[in-house]
């Protein structure tokens, strides 16, 4: 975990430098801040001991959820380049349990049912490498387009909270991952005036979190859980372009 670590903050570095890389008018610099809904794919919990047992929660449902963010960027801006950018993203999601839901579990002690209580706040920062944009409806006023389709797609640092749930057996512990994962975004821009836009889009993230905690019972051992996520999120927000 400290190597994903060290690989994600070193990344984060490379990336802010490269973003300030244009020179003056030679970009389109854009700001968004957004908001929407998130719906997660079920899961399975794997829960490894360093005393050798493994045990795993099956088809771990998760609650639709909601998502807010903002990024920031910039579009090409000469030599008919003006399709190609790249972008900076924070956003915010939640991975959490509906109330009372019970799900089976597959240990060293056979199989069983247990009542699930998990939450997992997710803070994610994207890095767009590949942006992409198609502008349409050109005049003089929207010299990139009054409407602009666009994808993007890139590495993400997913930053996992989890605090006391029933899952986790041992009490008042905490604990924090930082995973590489990724997101692909797909949506449109409208220009409502030269420098102001609308837009709505779809996301997908995928991730992995890896969380440990130190239990004594029934002895001393580090307990490693382990959830690969799938998101799917619908959002809708502003964009400021200068």
């Amino acid at each position: 975990m400290i190597n994903r670590k060290l690989i994600g903050l070193v990344s984060l570095a490379l990336y802010a430098g490269f973003l300030v890389c244009p020179t003056d008018g030679s970009a389109e610099w854009y700001v968004d801040a957004y908001a929407g809904a998130v719906w997660t794919e079920n899961a399975n919990l794997t829960v490894t001991s360093t005393s050798g047992t493994t045990t795993t929660y099956h088809n771990l449902d998760v609650q639709n959820s909601w998502t807010a963010g903002g990024r920031g960027g910039y579009w090409l801006d000469k030599g008919k380049m003006d399709w190609l950018g790249f972008g900076l993203d924070v956003f915010f999601f939640h991975l959490k349990t509906p109330p009372g839901q019970q799900v089976g579990v597959t240990g060293t002690g056979g199989t069983t049912t247990v009542p699930a209580d998990w939450s997992l706040p997710a803070w994610g920062i994207g890095f767009d490498v590949l942006r992409l944009r198609l502008p349409l409806l050109r005049d003089e006023q929207f010299v990139h387009g009054r409407v602009q389709p666009y994808i993007a797609a890139g590495p993400t640092l997913f930053i996992t909270y989890a605090g006391q749930n029933t899952f986790v057996q041992p009490g008042g512990q905490s604990s924090t991952d930082v995973s590489v994962g990724a997101k692909v975004d797909a949506g449109a821009t409208v220009m409502i005036t030269k420098q102001i836009g609308a837009f709505a889009q779809y996301r997908f993230t995928h991730f992995t979190s890896e969380l440990d905690y130190q239990n004594n019972q029934p002895t001393l051992a580090t307990e490693t859980f382990k959830t690969t996520y799938d998101s799917h999120h619908v959002i809708a927000g502003l964009s400021v372009r200068f």
